[in-house]
Protein backbone atom coordinates (compact mmCIF):
# COMPACT_ATOMS: atom_id res chain seq x y z
CA UNK A 1 0.00 0.00 0.00
CA UNK A 2 1.01 3.55 -0.91
CA UNK A 3 0.92 5.93 1.75
CA UNK A 4 0.48 9.59 0.05
CA UNK A 5 -1.62 12.65 0.94
CA UNK A 6 -4.80 11.57 -0.45
CA UNK A 7 -4.45 8.62 1.93
CA UNK A 8 -4.07 11.32 4.44
CA UNK A 9 -6.81 13.38 3.05
CA UNK A 10 -8.95 10.00 3.61
CA UNK A 11 -8.46 9.91 6.82
CA UNK A 12 -9.05 13.40 7.94
CA UNK A 13 -11.99 13.47 6.21
CA UNK A 14 -13.24 10.08 7.94
CA UNK A 15 -12.70 11.32 11.03
CA UNK A 16 -14.74 14.42 10.09
CA UNK A 17 -17.15 12.06 8.77
CA UNK A 18 -17.39 10.01 12.27
CA UNK A 19 -16.92 13.31 14.15
CA UNK A 20 -20.24 14.84 12.06
CA UNK A 21 -22.16 11.78 12.55
CA UNK A 22 -21.82 11.70 16.41
CA UNK A 23 -22.48 15.45 16.90
CA UNK A 24 -25.13 15.43 14.61
CA UNK A 25 -26.85 12.46 13.45
CA UNK A 26 -26.24 10.06 16.27
CA UNK A 27 -28.37 12.09 18.62
CA UNK A 28 -31.09 12.29 16.29
CA UNK A 29 -30.95 8.01 15.41
CA UNK A 30 -30.24 7.89 19.44
CA UNK A 31 -33.54 9.76 20.42
CA UNK A 32 -35.59 7.74 17.61
CA UNK A 33 -34.20 4.55 19.33
CA UNK A 34 -34.90 5.84 22.84
CA UNK A 35 -38.76 7.09 21.50
CA UNK A 36 -39.06 3.17 20.02
CA UNK A 37 -37.89 1.86 23.42
CA UNK A 38 -40.42 4.01 25.62
CA UNK A 39 -42.73 2.57 23.06
CA UNK A 40 -41.76 -1.03 23.65
CA UNK A 41 -41.79 -0.76 27.24
CA UNK A 42 -44.96 1.00 27.02
CA UNK A 43 -46.12 -1.94 24.96
CA UNK A 44 -44.43 -4.62 27.09
CA UNK A 45 -45.92 -2.81 29.93
CA UNK A 46 -49.26 -3.40 28.74
CA UNK A 47 -48.85 -6.65 27.68
CA UNK A 48 -47.62 -7.44 31.17
CA UNK A 49 -50.71 -5.59 32.49
CA UNK A 50 -53.14 -7.39 29.83
CA UNK A 51 -51.51 -10.91 31.19
CA UNK A 52 -52.34 -10.19 35.07
CA UNK A 53 -55.35 -9.04 34.47
CA UNK A 54 -56.17 -12.44 31.90
CA UNK A 55 -54.82 -14.42 34.87
CA UNK A 56 -57.15 -12.70 37.63
CA UNK A 57 -59.98 -13.40 35.26
CA UNK A 58 -59.14 -16.77 35.03
CA UNK A 59 -59.24 -17.21 38.54
CA UNK A 60 -61.81 -15.56 38.51
CA UNK A 61 -63.67 -17.76 35.99
CA UNK A 62 -62.52 -20.37 37.77
CA UNK A 63 -63.79 -19.50 41.25
CA UNK A 64 -67.49 -19.18 39.23
CA UNK A 65 -67.08 -22.28 37.98
CA UNK A 66 -67.18 -23.79 41.37
CA UNK A 67 -69.26 -21.73 42.21
CA UNK A 68 -71.85 -22.94 39.98
CA UNK A 69 -71.16 -26.26 40.27
CA UNK A 70 -71.61 -26.17 43.67
CA UNK A 71 -75.00 -23.88 43.10
CA UNK A 72 -75.87 -26.89 40.41
CA UNK A 73 -75.04 -29.28 43.09
CA UNK A 74 -77.16 -27.88 45.88
CA UNK A 75 -80.10 -27.48 42.86
CA UNK A 76 -79.65 -30.72 42.09
CA UNK A 77 -80.46 -32.43 45.96
CA UNK A 78 -83.31 -29.87 46.03
CA UNK A 79 -84.87 -31.02 42.79
CA UNK A 80 -84.43 -34.80 43.71
CA UNK A 81 -85.98 -33.59 46.96
CA UNK A 82 -88.83 -32.13 45.31
CA UNK A 83 -89.01 -34.39 43.24
CA UNK A 84 -89.61 -37.52 46.22
CA UNK A 85 -92.22 -34.91 47.89
CA UNK A 86 -94.41 -34.54 44.56
CA UNK A 87 -93.90 -38.76 44.15
CA UNK A 88 -95.22 -39.15 47.26
CA UNK A 89 -97.58 -36.54 46.90
CA UNK A 90 -99.32 -37.22 43.77
CA UNK A 91 -99.01 -41.35 45.05
CA UNK A 92 -101.31 -40.56 47.95
CA UNK A 93 -103.76 -38.46 45.65
CA UNK A 94 -103.51 -41.64 43.55
CA UNK A 95 -104.30 -43.84 46.15
CA UNK A 96 -106.91 -41.48 46.59
CA UNK A 97 -108.34 -41.48 43.68
CA UNK A 98 -108.24 -45.30 43.43
CA UNK A 99 -110.05 -45.95 46.35
CA UNK A 100 -112.69 -43.13 45.41
CA UNK A 101 -113.09 -45.28 42.00
CA UNK A 102 -113.51 -48.37 44.01
CA UNK A 103 -115.77 -47.42 46.24
CA UNK A 104 -118.07 -45.54 43.13
CA UNK A 105 -118.06 -48.65 41.38
CA UNK A 106 -118.97 -50.81 44.59
CA UNK A 107 -121.66 -48.53 45.30
CA UNK A 108 -123.02 -48.93 41.48
CA UNK A 109 -123.02 -52.88 41.17
CA UNK A 110 -124.99 -52.68 45.17
CA UNK A 111 -127.48 -50.29 43.49
CA UNK A 112 -127.57 -52.16 40.41
CA UNK A 113 -127.58 -55.50 42.28
CA UNK A 114 -130.56 -54.21 44.55
CA UNK A 115 -132.44 -52.81 41.15
CA UNK A 116 -131.86 -56.71 39.73
CA UNK A 117 -133.40 -57.80 42.70
CA UNK A 118 -136.35 -55.94 42.63
CA UNK A 119 -136.66 -56.10 39.52
CA UNK A 120 -135.97 -60.33 39.99
CA UNK A 121 -138.10 -60.25 42.44
CA UNK A 122 -141.37 -58.84 40.26
CA UNK A 123 -140.54 -61.25 37.51
CA UNK A 124 -140.90 -63.88 40.35
CA UNK A 125 -144.33 -62.89 41.48
CA UNK A 126 -145.30 -62.35 37.84
CA UNK A 127 -144.45 -65.72 37.08
CA UNK A 128 -145.68 -66.98 40.11
CA UNK A 129 -148.97 -65.07 39.44
CA UNK A 130 -149.30 -67.03 36.20
CA UNK A 131 -148.90 -70.21 36.92
CA UNK A 132 -151.15 -70.11 39.73
CA UNK A 133 -153.86 -67.77 37.69
CA UNK A 134 -153.02 -71.43 35.25
CA UNK A 135 -152.62 -74.13 37.88
CA UNK A 136 -156.11 -73.03 39.49
CA UNK A 137 -158.12 -72.44 35.79
CA UNK A 138 -156.76 -76.36 35.27
CA UNK A 139 -157.68 -77.61 37.84
CA UNK A 140 -160.50 -76.18 38.58
CA UNK A 141 -161.42 -74.79 35.34
CA UNK A 142 -162.74 -71.56 36.39
CA UNK A 143 -161.10 -68.28 36.88
CA UNK A 144 -160.33 -67.34 40.49
CA UNK A 145 -160.54 -63.93 41.94
CA UNK A 146 -157.43 -62.12 42.32
CA UNK A 147 -157.76 -62.04 46.00
CA UNK A 148 -157.01 -65.91 46.69
CA UNK A 149 -153.85 -65.28 44.53
CA UNK A 150 -152.99 -62.67 45.91
CA UNK A 151 -153.22 -63.92 49.25
CA UNK A 152 -150.61 -66.78 47.90
CA UNK A 153 -148.21 -64.43 46.95
CA UNK A 154 -148.40 -62.32 49.91
CA UNK A 155 -147.23 -65.62 51.97
CA UNK A 156 -144.44 -66.38 49.31
CA UNK A 157 -142.82 -62.90 49.71
CA UNK A 158 -143.26 -63.29 53.85
CA UNK A 159 -141.15 -66.63 53.21
CA UNK A 160 -138.61 -65.15 50.94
Amino acid sequence: MIINVTFFIQIILFIFYIFFCIKYIWPYVENILEKRKKILLLKFEKIKNAEFKINSLNKEIIDKKELNKKIISNMDNDLKHIKKHLIKKYKKQAKYEYYKIINNAKLKIKMKKKFMYSNFNKDIYNIINFLLKKITYKTFNKKLDNKFINKLLKNFNKLS
